[in-house]
C-alpha cells in the first residue's frame, strides 16, 4: 500500500509500500518519529484517506475505490476512534458524552447498554459527573467508552496516552488489553516506547516504510 502526495514538482512518499494486517483480539502499536508515516497510515486504516496504490480491506470488505459516503458507512459500522485530546463536551454528563455517537446516528441510546460500557471502563459511578469533575485518565476512559458504544470491530487509538502521566497511561493500556480479550482489534500510535511494547505486535515505521516488525513472546 502506498500513499504519495505531490507538492509542486516534488513527490512526497508518505507511505511507500506498507503491508499491514490486524486480527480480532490483537493489539498492534505503530512506532516511529515524526514524518515516518504513522499519521498517514492511521488515516488510511481509519478510512479517512485512500491509498495512491494498492488495496485495503476492512472487516472483510474491500474499501478500495469507495466514495466518501461509502467510507462513512464503513467507519460507522466498524471503526471506533480515541485521540490524544479527549473531545468531551463540557456541558454534558459522562453518560451523555458516551451516548453522543448514537445520537449522531439517529439511534436511541439504551440505558442498559450505556451502563454496561461505563462498567467496562470502570466509570459507572461517574455517570452523572461533568468532565470538569474527572481526572485526565477518567476523561480518556469516557472517550474510550464513547468509541465502544457503536460496538466497533476495530479501535483506532492515536496517541491515547499523550496527555497522561505514566501511571494513568499504564491503566489505559491495561484497559486496552482487557478489550482485546473480548475480541476487539486495537491499533495504537504512540511515542512512548515502553507503552508501545505492551502491544501484541510492534511495527516501527521510518521514511514511509516498515523498518521492523516485532511480536511479543
Amino acid at each position: 500500500m502506498k500513499r504519495h502526495y505531490h507538492r509542486g514538482s516534488e513527490t512526497v512518499k508518505a507511505l511507500d509500500g506498507v503491508d499491514f494486517s490486524i486480527h480480532s483480539g490483537e493489539m498492534v502499536s505503530v512506532l516511529g518519529p515524526s514524518g515516518s508515516g504513522k499519521t498517514t497510515l492511521i488515516n488510511l486504516l481509519s478510512c479517512l484517506d485512500a491509498p495512491t496504490e494498492g488495496t485495503m480491506t476492512v472487516a472483510g470488505k474491500s474499501v478500495t475505490g469507495l466514495s466518501e459516503d461509502q467510507l462513512v458507512e464503513v467507519r460507522r459500522g466498524v471503526l471506533g476512534f480515541v485521540f490524544q485530546q479527549f473531545h468531551l463536551l463540557p456541558t454534558l454528563t459522562v453518560m451523555e458524552n458516551v451516548e453522543l455517537p448514537l445520537t449522531f446516528l439517529g439511534l436511541k441510546p439504551h440505558p442498559q447498554r450505556t451502563k454496561e460500557v461505563l462498567k467496562l471502563v470502570g466509570l459507572l459511578d461517574r455517570a452523572s459527573h461533568l468532565p470538569k469533575e474527572l481526572s485526565g485518565g477518567q476523561m480518556q476512559r469516557v472517550a474510550i467508552a464513547r468509541a465502544l458504544m457503536i460496538e466497533p470491530k476495530i479501535l483506532v487509538a492515536d496517541e491515547p496516552t499523550g496527555n497522561l502521566d505514566k501511571a494513568t497511561g499504564e491503566s489505559i493500556f491495561g484497559l486496552f488489553k482487557e478489550l482485546t480479550q473480548k475480541g476487539l482489534a486495537i491499533i495504537i500510535t504512540t511515542h512512548n516506547m515502553a507503552f508501545g511494547y505492551e502491544a501484541d505486535r510492534v511495527m516501527t515505521l521510518e521514511d514511509g516504510k516498515i523498518l521492523k516488525e516485532e511480536k511479543r513472546v
